[in-house]
């Protein structure tokens, strides 16, 4: 997963003509937002499985990490001399849907910093890693609230089943977005509280 990841981003800057980071859906959207419970896995239920104990510290471990990687990347910038205007956003879609957010002059910078990267691990590899581990961390809480509004609202064993199977297949692609602006940081997946560092 890692490798698509990375192969994506590292694809996406180097074919990029545009400067709009055009891709496909951002896979937010629908979740918990629908009205019935048979067609979306609720906002509720994604919030209490993110806030049991093993995906909260999970949580604050990726939380903990994403601080880190992206003060290294304003410092890795600064060194460079790139001054962000504002935030850049990296999105990245478990269906290797890639997507850079910004200002046009941010967005160039960025592209041509992350190209000329030479550091071990290189940023590139480092995003990709992170948005590898958000992804599964957000797999394991939708399933999860899934298998509970499942057992909540299925009638039956068959009816459990059918209803988590349909819960899961509405969920769509899971997508990460790595923020970075000058001061601070953020990482956002399905199911996350949004983590600042």
């Amino acid at each position: 997963m890692v490798s698509s990841v990375s192969g994506s981003l590292l694809s996406y800057l180097n074919n990029a003509s545009g400067s709009d980071g055009s891709a496909q859906g951002n896979g937010l959207t629908g979740l918990g937002t629908a009205a019935s419970k048979k067609t979306a896995i609720s906002q509720s239920a994604l919030d209490r499985v993110a806030g049991s104990f093993k995906m909260s510290s999970q949580a604050k471990a990726l939380e903990t990490a994403q601080a880190a990687l992206g003060k290294d990347l304003r410092a890795a910038l600064s060194q460079a001399g790139v001054k962000l205007e504002g935030s850049v956003d990296f999105s990245m879609s478990s269906k290797g849907e890639v997507q850079i957010k910004g200002s046009d002059a941010d967005q160039a910078a960025v592209k041509n910093f992350l190209k000329t990267d030479t550091s071990k691990p290189g940023f590139v590899s480092r995003i990709a890693d992170q948005a590898k581990q958000a992804m599964t961390l957000s797999n394991s809480i939708q399933q999860g609230a899934a298998i509970s509004q499942a057992a909540r609202y299925g009638s039956d064993g068959s009816g459990v089943m059918s209803l988590y199977t349909s819960l899961m297949q509405n969920t769509g692609a899971t997508t990460v977005v790595f923020s970075v602006s000058a001061n601070a940081s953020q990482l956002s997946y399905p199911g996350s509280l949004s983590a600042q560092g």
